[in-house]
């Protein structure tokens, strides 16, 4: 369900105006930019580009162009006719579009796409109430606009129907927030907590994919409870946007947010935080912060991603600031990028250090979450010019959406923070790519094109270019080039000790590449098993004793290199001792 603002609108017409408004990206974008943007090149499916229609109708509405909005409706509308499976968030698109056209006064046509918007859901598998809701809620706001116009309408009888859909809905919200995620968790699924601090507006559902919306809101603390199935692709993170019937039948397939739960105050996020990390061995904190064009539900999803792909033994932690979740809120997504909200990850980083009395911090930004990030260890070198240790374990940019020179200029002021930092870059990175035309050409931190990778003393920099090939290239980090993260965070190796990398040399200087088809000094496969046998066996543990049950394993790819991972566990673990 998405957010509510409709209570800040006085008549019935404007509350739905209002709506498309709540939404709107900054007007200051140029239409021709958007105009000429070149989704084939950006390789975007279908999906994809059908929200990104859908995002540029509302941004032309809510930028006084019903016309060109039309358009825009009309390229996702023909976009969904062509798709084989539905999703339900394509329903949420074209109710924005009943919406513009009521707030027109054309109720007719609001109501025929409010038709074709319930097919849709229905297609999608939609069973639940709470996935009618929005559309119920918004046909009776059309009837309302109409009956204050004096037209026909059948106000009373939506009216009826709505409430019984709430009825039927508040019931379904209430037997989620009762259920305990955990008496389902088997082999097929782990349920992951992951503790937060956001500052995303509550919107008031229970709904926990609706929980915060996109606009700015005081500092809020509390856990996000998220179910991952086993049985996928590293780095993968599927999802549905319906989940009809029993969530018991999906858990073993898809992502989903089981419950959000803030906290009263930072006393009882530290109390909670302080539990989770007593039940670790190695009090591990992973801390992540999103990227642009990314919503609370899915920053969650990929802490838990990584959590569990990273086998973090302590706790992951979330900073979720208020994102959009739209490719067309670029500008408005880096307007957040604020005095407030940079003072408040900062107040979140101080609560997670003294409260978690983890033994290894580890920070992970993503995108233009690196300008967060940036912003905040800038501040913290003010208060911490020369600490006896380091803060921070090690330091992830991934993909930074940083300007290329101040991101060199940043880099001495802040690499005394961390015992390690690291760089993950790409030359087909293509959202960097499209970031670069928007900045006027100015190159982007995470692409390492020529004359880059960005090279700094105290900075690995790891070109990841070779390691993509699938999506837009942007999150090579978390997929692909999983193997050299995990030597870094569960090992905390060199770039020179982890041999699946290759050595080159740029403009500014001596960078590394990862892979995974050919790695570097060892082949891909044998550092893998190795630094598994490694983290896995512990400090007390004997990793050759799980070498040897991973080769008993039938058709185990390490099989017959058996004596190159010995020889590579040898080395690794003379390093780490």
């Amino acid at each position: 369900m998405q957010m509510r603002t409709l209570g800040f609108c006085l008549t019935a017409v404007a509350a739905l105006a209002c709506h498309g408004h709540a939404r709107a990206q900054s007007c200051e974008l140029d239409p021709d930019r958007v105009e000429a943007i070149d989704l084939d090149a950006l390789e975007l499916n279908l999906s994809e580009q059908i929200a990104f229609y859908f995002d540029l109708a509302d941004w032309r509405n809510s930028c006084g162009d019903p016309d060109a909005a039309r358009a825009a409706y009309a390229q996702a509308r023909s976009l969904i006719e062509t798709a084989q499976e539905f999703e339900g968030a394509w329903a949420h698109g074209l109710i924005g579009e009943a919406r513009m056209e009521a707030g027109q006064g054309r109720f007719e046509r609001a109501r025929e796409i409010l038709d074709e918007a319930d097919a849709v859901l229905i297609e999608a598998g939609a069973s639940q109430a709470r996935d009618f809701l929005f559309l119920m809620e918004t046909a009776a706001e059309v009837e309302a606009a109409a009956a204050a116009a004096g037209e026909i309408n059948s106000l009373p009888q939506v009216e009826a129907e709505l409430a019984v859909l709430q009825t039927r809905a508040q019931r379904e919200e209430d037997e989620a927030l009762t259920r305990d995620p955990d008496a389902g968790a088997n082999a097929d699924h782990v349920i992951v907590p992951v503790f937060y601090g956001t500052n995303r507006v509550r919107t008031g559902s229970a709904d926990p994919n609706a929980f915060y919306g996109p606009v700015s809101a005081p500092l809020d603390l509390g856990v996000v409870t998220v179910s991952v199935p086993r049985n996928r692709e590293v780095g993968s993170i599927p999802r549905r946007d319906e989940y009809p019937g029993d969530l018991d039948q999906y858990r073993g397939d898809y992502f989903i947010l089981e419950r959000v739960e803030p906290f009263a105050d930072d006393y009882a996020f530290t109390d909670a935080l302080g539990e989770a990390m007593d039940a670790s061995q190695r009090r591990e904190l992973l801390v992540f912060i999103h990227g642009f064009n990314s919503d609370f539900r899915g920053a969650a999803e990929r802490a838990a991603q990584l959590a569990v792909d990273l086998e973090i033994d302590g706790v992951p932690a979330l900073y979720s600031w208020p994102s959009r979740g739209s490719l067309l809120g670029y500008f408005a997504d880096g307007r957040e990028v604020n005095d407030a909200n940079v003072s408040d990850l900062v107040d979140y980083l101080y609560l997670l250090m003294n409260g978690a009395n983890a033994d290894r911090i580890h920070i992970v930004a993503h995108s233009m979450g690196n300008r967060f990030l940036a912003r905040a260890l800038e501040e913290l070198a003010q208060t911490y010019p020369d600490p006896p240790a380091p803060l921070f374990d090690q330091v992830v940019w991934a993909s930074p959406d940083v300007d290329a020179s101040e991101f060199m200029e940043l880099m001495p002021q802040v690499d005394h923070l961390a015992a390690g930092m690291t760089l993950y870059a790409s030359g087909a990175d293509r959202a960097l790519l499209l970031s670069r035309r928007i900045n006027g050409g100015n190159p982007r931190a995470g692409d390492s094109s020529p004359p880059y990778p960005v090279v700094v003393e105290g900075l690995s920099t790891v070109d990841t270019t070779a390691a993509g090939g699938r999506g837009l290239g942007h999150s090579d980090y978390a997929g692909p080039a999983m193997d050299d993260f995990r030597a870094l965070i569960w090992l905390s190796l060199s770039p020179e000790e982890r041999c699946i990398l290759q050595t080159n040399t740029g403009q500014f200087g001596q960078f590394y590449a990862v892979d995974p088809g050919t790695g570097g000094a060892c082949e891909p496969d044998v550092f893998k098993y190795s630094i598994t046998a490694l983290r896995r066996s512990g400090e007390d543990g004997e990793p050759l004793e799980l070498l040897q049950s991973a080769v008993a394993m039938p058709g185990a790819a390490i099989a017959g290199r058996l004596d190159d991972v010995r020889q590579l566990i040898t080395r690794l673990a003379a390093v780490g001792g």
